[in-house]
């Protein structure tokens, strides 16, 4: 699944999480007393760096449940919720970065509902700058660039400095696919994809996309139920074979 810039985060919601009291000069530090939901959290947001959003609400509700005060987890929360509830984490998340490190007051901020898409876009550039080795915000800052062109270069130096990071080589591919108009190299960056997120349920969702918009409908089939067997609540797969199912019975029909 391609991530989907929405809502006041611009995207899905990314933060680096690092435990208080251990020195990290270039991450972002956060300030909790349970480990257990930073690690949570931690699950949440990389889940939501892979357009994984199920998984992502199940861990973030559950670290916020150890520690209603959680900063990020809050943010994270109210861009994975709508309407009113979105419009109340957003601003638990506000009132609790008080007392926090600048950081967390800055990540916050994102949550104001009366901030606009550039402003939005300015602070992720702060938050990159300030933490230029956190690996989710630097992924968030690739996806707030203003154009393709940008996102791609950007992109392009995430990988150079994260090699190893699963979601950047999705972005990358999609990409190829709307803007280059390039398979090859879209298939090329999702089966790096999967090689190094096998475990995962959005590779083999994209994977499955892929197939599909190649007219591959046998092979989308087949990865859109791999996704499915490794989390079988991903709506993305689901609506996806079900709008095959439809169609083919829609088919035969006439």
């Amino acid at each position: 699944m391609r991530k989907i810039i929405a809502g006041f985060m611009s995207m899905t919601m990314l933060v680096l999480f690092t435990p208080q009291g251990i020195a990290q000069k270039k991450e972002m530090t956060w300030t909790t007393k349970s480990k257990e939901a930073r690690e949570l959290a931690k699950s949440g947001a990389h889940h939501m760096m892979n357009a994984e959003f199920e998984q992502a609400y199940s861990d973030v509700d559950a670290a916020l449940k150890l520690d209603p005060n959680l900063t990020p987890a809050l943010v994270l929360m109210a861009n994975l919720s709508r309407g009113a509830s979105r419009e109340a984490y957003a601003e638990r998340a506000m009132k609790s970065a008080a007392g926090k490190t600048e950081g967390e007051k800055l990540f916050a901020s994102l949550a104001d509902k009366n901030t606009t898409a550039e402003m939005r876009g300015e602070t992720w550039t702060k938050l990159h700058t300030m933490f230029p080795e956190g690996r989710m915000i630097g992924d968030f800052y690739v996806q707030t660039r203003a154009t393709p062109e940008e996102r791609f270069a950007a992109a392009e130096d995430y990988i150079k400095t994260f090699p190893d990071e699963p979601a950047m080589y999705n972005t990358i591919a999609y990409y190829y696919i709307l803007n280059k108009k390039d398979n090859d190299m879209a298939k090329k960056n999702l089966d790096k994809y999967i090689a190094l997120y096998p475990d995962g349920t959005n590779p083999y969702d994209s994977m499955g996309e892929y197939y599909l918009n190649t007219g591959d409908k046998e092979n989308s089939k087949k990865y859109y139920n791999i996704a499915l067997e490794k989390y079988p609540f991903n709506n993305s797969s689901i609506t996806a074979l079900q709008k095959m199912a439809d169609e083919k019975k829609s088919a035969d029909s006439k």
